[in-house]
């Protein structure tokens, strides 16, 4: 963690200071140690920006509050993020959402001991195959969680799936490291994760009982443009979109190869070791976009616009975000522009 924070800070006070070379106009590329940092940075390490006529300068950040706060001071111009980030970029800082940097629904997901009786009942509730357990086998339960979270909200969602409510459990608010190291040593009943985390838990033999996914939840991540640049540059953004969606192309279609650059992504540059096997399930549980399906989903209003209602209602219910903040977001659409995404799919 020492060694990803020392990255994060002198790539921070660095990249700004980048000059654009060879003719190529320079843009600032944010990222997180997630899968959805990894196509910007493999096109870097491979010159695929180049041939856009692009000088990627990438900046690294340990997750979405601390991007935010750079995006606050204009210290990068396009980047990809979690859900909750990518609804305060647009509702702080009128940020544009231009695309899916993937889709994180079964990566935040409610883990269990092998020994809980939960594992006893699979499906109980019509409609939700995949959640284990009856509604009373949960009533009561110590639920350590990081709350104001997509975890969070993948057990709201849970829980609602299973006719309860947050009344019905003890949760207990813990950030997501300490929630592993106190589920091993036997607090709590059932524990709310995120990836990279889930694969911790996966690697200590606890059971998954359900997901975002599992409970009819959508958890989007998005691809964010600053306002000013997107306005000013949208030439640009069409163009790191074009390099993008071409490394989402080779993440797909080659999966040996995208492994072990998101294998040398994460040890090499971010500093994080993840448990054996973690590296394919991050492409096995983390469904990538080609350029067609990203026009759809940014443009069906059951899609995106559905998705981010219900996750902004959410956040309504739990008053991390007042009706008023709500009421804007939906006259923003979201902040949602597919108008770069159509141009990309024009020039292919």
């Amino acid at each position: 963690m020492r060694r990803l924070l020392t990255t994060v800070l002198a790539l921070c006070i660095c990249a700004a200071a980048l000059p654009a070379w060879g003719g190529e106009a320079e843009i600032r590329v944010s990222g997180q140690p997630c899968l959805h940092g990894l196509p910007n940075w493999w096109a870097m390490q491979t010159g695929e920006d180049k041939k856009e006529g692009l000088a990627y300068s990438y900046i690294l950040f340990p997750s979405g509050a601390p991007q935010n706060e750079a995006l606050a001071a204009d210290q990068w111009d396009v980047g990809n993020m979690g859900t909750v980030p990518t609804i305060m970029a647009v509702l702080r800082f009128g940020a544009k959402i231009v695309g899916i940097s993937n889709d994180e629904s079964e990566t935040n997901d409610i883990w269990v001991r092998p020994d809980s009786p939960l594992l006893h009942t699979k499906g109980a509730v019509p409609g939700y195959p995949d959640i284990y357990g009856k509604p009373e086998d949960w009533k009561h339960k110590k639920i350590l969680v990081t709350t104001v979270s997509t975890s969070h909200y993948a057990l709201d969602r849970t829980l609602k799936a299973l006719g309860l409510n947050e009344k019905d459990v003890e949760l207990i608010n813990i950030e997501q490291s300490q929630a592993i190291t106190a589920f091993a040593s036997g607090n709590g009943d059932i524990v709310a994760l995120f990836a990279p985390y889930s694969y911790i838990a996966e690697s200590k033999g606890w059971k998954k009982v359900s997901s975002g996914r599992a409970a009819g939840a959508v958890v989007p991540g998005g691809c964010v443009v600053r306002k000013d640049f997107a306005e000013e540059h949208p030439g640009e953004v069409v163009k790191w979109l074009t390099v993008q969606q071409h490394m989402f192309d080779k993440m797909i279609d080659d999966k040996p190869e995208a492994e072990k650059w998101l294998t040398k992504y994460f040890t090499d540059y971010c500093g994080v070791t993840l448990p054996g096997g973690a590296v394919a399930e991050e492409f096995q549980l983390r469904p990538l976009f080609r350029t067609a399906d990203q026009v759809q989903v940014l443009t069906d209003p059951a899609k995106l616009r559905s998705w981010m209602a219900d996750i902004v209602q959410f956040f309504v219910d739990q008053k991390q975000l007042s009706k008023k903040d709500a009421e804007r977001l939906k006259e923003m659409s979201y902040g949602i522009d597919p108008s770069f995404m159509q141009e990309v799919a024009k020039q292919q």
